[in-house]
């Protein structure tokens, strides 16, 4: 059984059998007769069915016949589909792997629940999807891969829990626990082909599979390579913005981001902020501002808060960076009537308005800060202004951002905004909710319908641990603000440390950090 304590960059956590603990990730070690990770002894696995246990505290190995990728088809299966008729026994499963899908994927679905999974890594794409498969089906079991030292930080950052004890791995592994990131793991990727090619797959092919195990970052991420272009939390943003995001008018500005983050207290940004406001007046809330930027395509500026990122300008746009951002605008456009766009971007972006569904109105005249430019915005925001409502209640962008994170308007009719730094958001007298780079809901009567934890009927003391949730939304991710329910009433808030899919299904450990507790 395993208690993960963190998935904020790594999976780390405990593994429990009887008495003894392990950590992981961790190193396994090989020996004559067994195998040992930390106090833990575990069988060694045969190559046939027949073989004596050991006794004592250690694991057992269920036993499988050894399949070799390469074999022919017809021996491939016999072999596996023995196998599956062998598949109980143990509390370690090997996952041997032929090369052949079909034969694979029927083998991997047989498999009952073990403790421990044991991969040995010849077909880096082969892996993968098993691995995948076999982490959402047992998410209590770890895993283990027979593979060379330099693919350790992309693997242990895929969420493989166990690796092979030599000076080499160690090294390895002890360097990407140092730091976490992504930005190491790309780079690390470059040491070897082996490792390079993990990647590729992961970020391309299987980004999917890991992407509900990757946590919302929480300080500035760095994008450098090429690599992190591709990276799951990008991705991530790509659609929950694409569908998600409800534009506030059919009156969209584009613009140019900003070194500085949020892009609303860089000095460019407060400028375009003053000519809109000073254009528009009360109809400015109700503007659609979208930022225009990579790798993340782009921003709605309700939405600004949620990122934080540095990355290499040169003003040269890659085909799948203008791709990116055309295809995010696109998708916002749908969503309104008759839209009208105007464009205030420098000539290198403008690629992005290929194509566009709608009308278009270019105001940008050399820089964007020009003072041509400048009036160009202003007067073409005047003369679009009647097509602008004014926002029919207080805090118009709060409101925006409440939607795209919990599915509704948490607040009430009327909101006020006290402090900097962290804010807090006031209806009359009462304290509802804080607001810092996302909104922690404090009481709130709204139904939610994103990035809720609903728990079993008991007073909650502390953080709330697995064993008494009952359900979850799917799409929380580790590290998202979550709203914890009770009989349909919201009890508490806090910060998820697993994702919404194996908070129910966890046997151990502690699912929601609480904040705030509602009463």
């Amino acid at each position: 059984m395993i208690e993960i304590t963190s998935l904020d960059g790594k999976r780390e956590g405990m593994f429990h059998h009887g008495e003894t603990s392990c950590t992981f990730p961790g190193l396994l070690t090989f020996r004559k007769d067994s195998m040992s990770w930390g106090a833990l002894s575990i069988e060694k696995p045969l190559s046939y069915p027949f073989r004596s246990h050991l006794h004592g505290t250690g694991l057992s190995v269920t036993p499988l016949l050894r399949v070799y990728p390469g074999a022919p088809p017809g021996v491939a299966r016999r072999l596996q589909e023995a196998n599956a008729s062998l598949r109980e026994g143990g509390d370690v499963t090997t996952v041997f792997l032929s090369g052949y899908d079909d034969i694979d994927t029927a083998f991997v679905r047989s498999l009952n629940e073990s403790k421990l999974f044991l991969f040995d890594l010849r077909e880096e794409r082969a892996f993968l999807r098993h691995f995948f498969m076999l982490r959402k089906r047992y998410p209590n079991a770890v895993s283990y891969v027979d593979c060379p030292p330099e693919t350790v930080p992309v693997l242990a950052y895929a969420g493989v829990d166990i690796f092979p004890d030599t000076p080499q791995h160690r090294a390895e592994l002890a360097s990407f626990l140092e730091d976490p990131t992504p930005h190491y793991v790309e780079m690390r990727a470059c040491a070897s082909l082996c490792a390079k090619r993990l990647l590729d797959l992961l970020y391309h092919e299987f980004w999917g599979e890991h992407e509900p195990y990757v946590a919302t970052p929480d300080d500035q991420e760095l994008f450098i390579s090429s690599d992190s272009f591709w990276r799951p939390t990008v991705r991530r943003w790509e659609r929950e913005v694409s569908t998600n995001y409800v534009p506030p008018s059919n009156v969209c500005v584009l613009l140019p981001c900003s070194a500085r983050k949020p892009y609303s207290s860089s000095q460019s940004h407060k400028t375009f902020i003053a000519s809109m406001r000073k254009a528009l007046r009360s109809r400015y809330p109700s503007l659609t501002q979208l930022i225009v930027t990579s790798p993340y395509g782009v921003v709605p500026r309700e939405l600004e808060t949620l990122i934080d990122y540095d990355t290499v300008v040169t003003g040269r746009w890659s085909h799948d960076e203008v791709e990116r951002s055309r295809t995010m605008v696109r998708t916002i456009l749908e969503k309104m009537e008759d839209p009208f766009v105007i464009a205030h971007l420098p000539e290198n972006e403008q690629a992005i308005l290929d194509g566009l569904p709608c009308d278009v109105k270019v105001t940008c005249d050399g820089h964007p800060l020009s003072a041509p430019s400048m009036r160009a915005l202003e007067d073409t925001l005047r003369s679009v202004a009647d097509r602008i409502d004014t926002a029919a209640k207080s805090h118009a962008h709060m409101r925006t951002l409440s939607r795209f994170l919990y599915g509704t308007d948490v607040f009430g009719e009327d909101i006020r905004i006290k402090g900097r730094g962290v804010k807090q958001v006031y209806e009359g007298s009462s304290c509802v909710a804080s607001f810092d780079k996302t909104i922690r809901p404090f009481s709130t009567h709204a139904p939610i319908r994103r990035r809720w934890v609903s728990m079993m009927d008991f007073d909650l003391k502390g953080d709330l641990f697995c064993v008494g949730i009952e359900d979850a939304d799917d799409d929380i991710r580790p590290g998202d603000e979550v709203v914890i329910t009770r009989n349909g009433e919201m009890v508490a808030s806090g910060k998820a440390l697993l994702p919404g899919h194996m908070m129910s299904r966890m046997r151990r450990g502690k699912a929601v950090k609480v904040k705030k507790r509602c009463g």
